[in-house]
C-alpha cells in the first residue's frame, strides 16, 4: 500500500523546492531542469516526483517553461513569494556596514549632497541603479532665507529649511539694491518666514510688503521676485539617479531591445519613477507599509516600462515624519535578502544624519 503524505509535508516541500529553484536561476541565469535538481538539490526526492511539483509549481503560476524541451524560470509570482520569504531572514554583511559609515564621515553636512552620495552609494554596493527621491521641500518649513549683494544688479539667495536642505542660487535684480536694502530685507525675511512653507511664507510676506511705505516700493519688487523663485529652485534634482551604466549591463535579464529602449527613457525623464516614490511618502504613519522595506517586482509597480526588473524601496524619516524614499532599481535576478538589507540600512542612516543636524541646530551657512 502506498504511504500518503500529511499536506503539510507536501507543501513544505513544494515551497523547499521552489525557493531551490529560484535560488540557482538567480545564481546561474540558467532555467532549472529537472535533472539538475535531481544531482544538486539534495532533497532526497525521486525523480518522477520533482517533476510532480514542478508541473504544481507551473499550474499555480510560480514558475513557467520558456520551451517545451526547456528547464523552467522564476514568474513574478515566484519573484514575490522568494522575496516574502527573504524578508524574515534579511541581513548585511558588517565589514559592508562600516564601509558604507566610512564613506559617510566628514562628506555630508548638506541634504543636496547627503541624498547624492546615497544614490552612488546604493549604485556602487547594489552594482544596481541607486534611486534617493528628494524631501517634498515646498512643504517643509523654512529656517531662514539670506540675500548677499554680488555686483550691481547681482544678487545670491540662500535657503535653508529646518530638515537640512540648502539651495544657492543667483537673482538678477530690475535696480541696484542698496546695503541698507539687502540688509532690511534680510531681517525683515527671517522675522516673518522661519517655521513657514514657501507657499505661506510668500503669501505672509507679500501681505506685510503691500502695507508698507513708497519709501520701501523697490523693496517690495525684490521680495516679490525672490520669493516666485522659492519654489521653482527644488523641482530640476528631486529625484537623484546614478547607475543606468549597470542598468545597461543587465540588459539580457531585462528584455528585448524595445523594452531596454522603453526603460532608458523613464529612467531619463525621471517623472514616473519620482510619482511612484512620492506616493510611499504619504502612507499613514505607523502601518507595515511604512515601517518595511517594499520590493516591487516587474508589473507590480504599474509601470509598463519596468515590467522586466525590480525595484527596493524604503522611506526615510525626519524626527517622526516620513520625507523622502531610497532604494534600487535591477535585474529580478537581484540577491534580493542583500538588495532588502541594504535599502533598510541605508534608510536608517540617513534618518539618523537627518537627525543629528537637527540635534545640533541645523546647518551653518557658509
Amino acid at each position: 500500500m502506498t504511504r500518503q503524505l500529511k499536506p503539510e509535508v507536501v507543501e513544505r516541500r513544494k515551497k523547499q523546492l521552489l525557493q531551490w529553484v529560484i535560488h540557482y536561476y538567480i545564481k546561474t541565469s540558467h532555467p532549472v531542469s529537472s535533472s539538475a535538481i535531481c544531482d544538486e538539490a539534495g532533497m532526497d526526492l525521486s525523480a518522477a516526483s520533482i517533476r510532480n511539483i514542478l508541473q504544481e509549481l507551473e499550474n499555480e503560476g510560480y514558475l513557467h517553461q520558456p520551451h517545451t524541451s526547456s528547464g523552467r524560470e522564476p514568474t513574478d509570482k515566484g519573484y514575490r513569494f522568494y522575496v516574502d520569504y527573504l524578508i524574515d531572514i534579511q541581513r548585511l554583511a558588517s565589514d559592508e556596514k562600516e564601509r558604507i559609515e566610512n564613506s559617510y564621515r566628514n562628506r555630508v553636512e548638506e541634504l543636496d549632497t547627503l541624498l547624492s552620495e546615497t544614490s552612488k552609494l546604493l549604485s556602487r554596493v547594489s552594482q544596481g541603479a541607486g534611486l534617493v527621491l528628494q524631501p517634498k521641500i515646498k512643504s517643509h518649513a523654512l529656517k531662514r532665507l539670506e540675500l548677499i549683494h554680488l555686483s550691481g544688479r547681482q544678487v545670491l539667495g540662500i535657503l535653508v529649511t529646518e530638515a537640512g536642505f540648502v539651495r544657492h542660487w543667483p537673482i538678477q535684480l530690475g535696480f541696484t539694491p542698496t546695503s541698507r536694502q539687502i540688509n532690511m530685507l534680510n531681517r525683515f525675511l527671517n522675522e516673518n518666514i522661519r517655521g513657514c512653507s514657501a507657499k505661506q511664507a510668500q503669501t505672509a510676506v507679500m501681505n506685510k510688503l503691500r502695507q508698507m511705505e513708497e519709501e520701501f516700493r523697490e523693496l517690495n519688487l525684490l521680495g516679490g521676485e525672490l520669493l516666485k523663485e522659492v519654489g521653482a529652485v527644488f523641482e530640476p534634482d528631486a529625484l537623484y539617479f546614478e547607475g543606468t551604466d549597470n542598468i545597461v549591463a543587465h540588459a539580457s535579464d531585462i528584455g528585448d531591445l524595445r523594452a531596454v529602449q522603453s526603460l532608458m527613457r523613464l529612467l531619463g525623464e525621471k517623472n514616473a519613477i519620482a510619482g511612484l516614490l512620492e506616493a510611499e511618502i504619504n502612507l499613514p504613519k505607523g502601518t507595515e507599509r511604512s515601517l518595511k522595506p517594499s520590493v516591487r517586482i516587474g508589473q507590480e509597480s504599474g509601470i509598463p516600462e519596468l515590467s522586466g526588473v525590480s525595484l527596493v524601496t524604503k522611506t526615510y524619516r525626519h524626527g517622526d515624519r516620513i520625507v523622502g524614499v531610497l532604494g534600487i532599481l535591477g535585474s529580478k535576478r537581484m540577491e534580493y535578502s542583500r538588495m532588502i538589507s541594504l535599502v533598510d540600512y541605508m534608510s536608517e542612516l540617513v534618518s539618523r544624519k537627518l537627525q543629528s543636524w537637527d540635534d545640533a541646530g541645523g546647518v551653518n551657512l557658509p
